[in-house]
């Protein structure tokens, strides 16, 4: 074999069934050989990962980098940053900017600015909201990597649309073949409880948690499930932080139904107890439930029932987060710089094994959103998307060391053991020992899907 651009040495690569010591060459972005060290052909850099292990490319299939429209809070460049200093080759972005992505002149606004600044590799989500049901399949022809339906009102005060128009814009994503995310709150049960809180006067952080209970996932879910079955769409479940969610999913499964489901690092290491201490800056939607609650997201994650992590990375500024009454407040937080080390700390306490992890951040969301083997694998041809980490390496989150405009998180001071060293998008390395690349340029991911869908129907 002729030079290569790049070959990893020495290092575990990391599958989801097994790991195995191998070398790694890459030439033009794709993996080109996995073999021993003598039998890899000469390149133009080599990483010795020796101690190190190899895994397929961190994929995050939630995550709002704020572009366009609210660029003051993140964009393209300083959240494509922060996923490469955290360890994530590849990010889908949510469709709530101003404009939202409902149509095909703003999905093309947003890849003009993602083309601009990107590090890492994106898929751009289209919105299903209200009076938008045409636009459905205009949207999968440009080339959105799937849809996000709000069930509640997010921010620029996007509403749900009606149930009708959802069952009927679920149709016509299954007739596309495209997958929908969808964010499963009650809408008119958590905004009767904010009013009803408000005029009692509570200001707390604690009367978030209190609003938003957990039926208010519990019934979403399952009217989500209910129209998944009727439209026979492809539904993704965003963020599940309750067991009632859970158990939803589970049985919906047990019946066969095609659902994937996520979770975040949040929901899996607070509590409702932390609000006392954190206060708003852990203010997030679905709020973080109780110690139950986090119990059973962990045995969902073990027995099968969520199939990703993801960090539903949503910066605010400390000023919006700060705010004297709690309902003031914005909600989400940054999750691109602390979500791999949080995480990993959590393999080495055995909560779930590395290759665990790799099916759930890496296979798992390839192959639901139609990307696999593109992504998500280590594979001769695949590309050549790696997370390479130090299992032995400790520190604590510290935000103001962000690449993210918010220099502030909930996990401020968590200690961790194992992070990211290298990030490498498509051969190229994006960030090596915490100093990111800002040169590399990130790539619009389509999905593979049946072409005659997207045109014909």
């Amino acid at each position: 074999m002729t030079q290569v651009d790049l070959t990893i040495k020495n290092g575990t690569i990391v599958a989801p069934n097994s790991s195995f010591q191998a070398g790694i060459a890459v030439k033009e972005g794709k993996i080109v050989a996995i073999a021993s060290n003598a039998n890899l052909p000469d390149s133009s850099r080599t990483i010795d990962a020796a101690g190190l292990f190899v895994l397929p490319g961190v994929i995050d299939v939630h995550v709002h980098l704020r572009d366009p429209g609210y660029t003051y809070k993140e964009d393209f460049k300083t959240g494509t940053l922060a996923a490469a200093a955290g360890g994530t080759t590849c990010v889908f972005d949510m469709p709530n900017n101003h404009p939202p992505v409902k149509d095909v002149t703003a999905l093309k606004d947003k890849i003009r600015a993602a083309e601009e600044k990107a590090v890492v590799d994106y898929g751009l989500y289209g919105l299903l909201t209200d009076g938008n049901l045409d636009e459905v399949k205009k949207l999968a022809q440009a080339g959105v990597i799937g849809y996000k339906c709000f069930m509640g009102e997010t921010l620029g005060k996007i509403g749900p649309p009606s149930d009708g128009e959802m069952l009927d814009e679920l149709a016509e994503v299954a007739a596309v073949d495209l997958r929908v995310s969808v964010h499963a709150e009650n809408d008119p049960i958590l905004q009767y409880r904010i009013n009803k809180l408000r005029k009692q006067g509570r200001r707390d952080a604690y009367a978030h948690f209190e609003s938003r209970p957990q039926i208010v996932e519990e019934e979403a879910v399952n009217r989500a499930i209910a129209y998944e079955r009727e439209t026979k769409c492809k539904l993704h479940l965003a963020h599940l932080s309750s067991v009632q969610g859970v158990d939803a999913v589970r049985k919906a499964r047990q019946r066969r139904q095609p659902i994937t489901a996520e979770t975040e690092p949040h929901y899996l290491l607070l509590n409702d107890k932390d609000y006392e201490k954190i206060g708003s800056l852990m203010k997030v939607n679905p709020a973080v439930k109780t110690e139950i609650d986090r119990a059973s997201l962990w045995n969902a994650i073990n027995d099968g029932t969520i199939d990703m992590i993801a960090t539903d990375h949503a910066p605010q500024t400390l000023e919006e987060k700060t705010k004297p009454i709690i309902f003031d407040c914005m909600s989400g937080f940054p999750g691109l710089e602390t979500s791999v080390p949080l995480m990993l700390t959590q393999v080495k306490k055995g909560l779930l094994s590395l290759s665990k992890y790799v099916q759930l951040t890496s296979e798992n969301p390839a192959k639901a959103w139609g990307i696999y083997p593109q992504k998500g694998c280590i594979a001769i041809g695949s590309d050549a998307d790696f997370t390479i980490i130090d299992p032995t390496m400790k520190g604590k989150i510290e935000p103001a060391k962000f690449l993210s405009k918010a220099k502030w998180s909930p996990f401020e001071n968590f200690q961790f053991e194992g992070a990211p060293v290298y990030t490498v998008v498509r051969g190229n390395v994006a960030m090596d020992h915490g100093s990111v690349d800002g040169t590399v340029k990130g790539k619009m991911i389509r999905p593979i899907v049946d072409s005659q869908k997207t045109e014909s129907n």
